[in-house]
This record gives structure tokens, C-alpha cells and sequence, in this order.
């Protein structure tokens, strides 16, 4: 693991597009997130990690603070390569979100997901890693499609 450096903008959108996060009509907003971070994000407390094999990026967590809060932050993107997903690396990613943001005396860790099936596994995997699920807002992302907030403290163990 280690920060995400601006040469590495354009292979996380190749691969939050590959792991089906985004589709491929979002590659514009995911360089532009990207090149924001790069010029103001990390100033304003935004973060980004990615996990690398062989040089190659094959994951990615980004994560942020919400504004007007005590210490809460939105964990924005995280996404692992089709091919290396279900080995821990994903856990793995999560697990230093959230290990950097208890070193910071963060609170709350917040995510938002979608309720469509093709999110099933993903609202599994925030279960897995001590997730709750807090709320979900009927039709947020469109008609029929509701979003799922899930809830972490960062309290030390």
C-alpha cells in the first residue's frame, strides 16, 4: 500500500470501471476526482491509497471528511481488480483506511452503496469488515434503487 501519486489517475479509473464501480461512460468524473485531489484534495484531508502487483495498481481506497462534522469521514471509492478480488486485498485496504483514521483520532466511517443487486456483494464485504448498515434512502440513485449507508466507529479496540 501507499498514496496514490498523479500517475497513477488514469490506471484507478481503468480499474474502478474493470471492477464494475463505475461505468465506462464515468471515465471523464473519475480522472477529473482524481485531478481535483491531486490539486486541492489532499490539502482539505482528502486521502488515497492504492495497492499495487508487479507495478501495477490493482486497488484503490478514497477517502474524505465530511464537511460540518465531528471527525466523521466518507469512504468515496474502493475498489479491487476483478481477478485479485475475494483474497483479502480489499479487507486489506479497509483496514488501513481505517487504521489512518484512527492514528488522526477520527470518530465515524461512513459509506454509501447502492441497493441494486450488482452491489450485493459489496454491501456482504462492508458486513464482513464490521460494517453496519445505518439507513437507506428509498430511490436516491434513481427510481427503484435505493442507497444503503453503512456505519463504522473508529474507536481503538
Amino acid at each position: 500500500m501507499r498514496p496514490a501519486a498523479p500517475s497513477d489517475s488514469a490506471p484507478i479509473a481503468q480499474l474502478v470501471i474493470e471492477a464494475d464501480m463505475f461505468p465506462q461512460e464515468a471515465r471523464g468524473f473519475i480522472e477529473e476526482m482524481m485531478a481535483s485531489y491531486f490539486a486541492t484534495g489532499q490539502a482539505s484531508g482528502h486521502a488515497c491509497i492504492v495497492d499495487e502487483r508487479d507495478g501495477r495498481v490493482v486497488g484503490v481506497a478514497y477517502y474524505q471528511p465530511k464537511t460540518a462534522t465531528d471527525r466523521v469521514w466518507d469512504l468515496t471509492m474502493i475498489a479491487v481488480h476483478p481477478a485479485l478480488q475475494g483474497q483479502g486485498r480489499g479487507a486489506t485496504l479497509l483496514a488501513q483506511v481505517e487504521q489512518d483514521l484512527r492514528d488522526q483520532d477520527q470518530r465515524l466511517l461512513l459509506i454509501e452503496t447502492s441497493a441494486s443487486a450488482q452491489y450485493d456483494l459489496t454491501r456482504r464485504f462492508y458486513g464482513k469488515n464490521g460494517y453496519d448498515e445505518e439507513a437507506r434512502i428509498r430511490d436516491y440513485w434513481e427510481d427503484g434503487d435505493d442507497l444503503v449507508l453503512f456505519r463504522k466507529a473508529l474507536k481503538t479496540q
